[in-house]
């Protein structure tokens, strides 16, 4: 059984807020990976496929349109993980690969390390043959305008926290399960608007932010990222469907009561070694995709 989800962030966003084009977005993306999938591909490349789109994507927060940090520079974190075998990389703060996600996939399949940071990562991309591009490719003018708001306020902002901006924006990742029953799992983001330089989030944590295992769940999450470390959330949810037994929706809902337990907000995609959904989360909205039973591609942002 083919499944996927991919989400482009969490946060309380304004019911009002118009979200018809990240809506398209996350269908358009999901489309191209269920026929990745149709066609045989492996969820690895999927997932990797998936999050560079997201990445390119300026309605999100990752990749070209990622948040800025107190000095208004982009610090980018990625990371993708195999679940055949725990295969990962992982990369943060970097600002000249292009994609953050391919750096990562990289960093996995040609290298012998897992994370790598900052200005070596951004060496290692240029070392690899990764497309190398300047910090201002990935800065867009609403960005500049969000992060003037935050000043003013003087916060530090989740993803889709409507209260200090009116648009839309979001950490992005996805999750499959392939034909031949292997999980992945690949998120990418811009952290927190108005972060403190050299702030890294849950996304490039392995068993945090990101995770993969056959025997338990592909996992990618959103939100607000140190409590999702201090609450281990990933490896917790894989902990409790392999050595106590819990079902993908109830590890996944005790995770995400101990993030909450934390002072966090957000949530996550997940996928289990039999091919079912998880997608919970404790903020008011969600950006979420995902392939149903049928086959078929839901979109939904809120509780909708």
């Amino acid at each position: 059984m083919i499944r996927l989800a991919l989400h482009g962030g969490a946060g309380e966003l304004d019911a009002a807020a118009d979200t018809r084009e990240q809506r398209t977005e996350l269908h358009r993306i999901a489309s191209e990976g269920l026929q990745m999938l149709r066609d045989g591909a492996a969820s690895l490349d999927v997932v990797e496929r998936m999050v560079m789109r997201l990445e390119q994507c300026p309605l999100f927060n990752a990749g070209v349109g990622g948040v800025l940090n107190r000095d208004g520079r982009p610090e980018l974190d990625a990371a993708i993980m195999d679940g055949r075998d725990r295969r990962c990389g992982a990369v943060a703060g970097v600002c000249r690969a292009k994609s953050p996600v391919r750096l990562a996939r990289a960093v996995m399949d040609r290298s012998p390390h897992v994370l790598f940071i900052g200005a070596g990562a951004d060496e290692l991309n240029a070392e690899l043959g990764l497309e190398v591009v300047e910090p201002e490719y990935f800065i867009t003018e609403q960005r500049r305008r969000q992060l003037r708001k935050a000043q003013r306020h003087d916060v530090i902002v989740l993803d889709h926290d409507s209260a200090y901006d009116g648009a839309a924006f979001g950490t992005v990742g996805a999750v499959a399960r392939d034909a031949r029953g292997d999980l992945a799992a690949a998120t990418s983001t811009g952290g927190l608007t108005n972060k403190h330089p050299g702030r890294i989030g849950d996304t490039p944590i392995i068993g945090a932010g990101t995770f993969a295992d056959n025997r338990s769940a592909a996992i990618s999450c959103t939100g607000t990222g140190e409590a999702f470390i201090r609450a281990g959330f990933a490896f917790d949810v894989d902990a409790q469907m392999r050595y106590r037994h819990a079902s993908l929706a109830t590890a996944a809902a005790q995770a995400l009561d101990a993030v909450a337990s934390y002072g966090g907000r957000g949530g996550c995609i997940a996928i289990d070694h039999a091919g079912n959904l998880a997608l919970p989360f404790n903020s008011k909205a969600m950006f979420r995709a995902w392939v149903g039973e049928n086959g078929t591609i839901g979109v939904a942002v809120g509780a909708d």
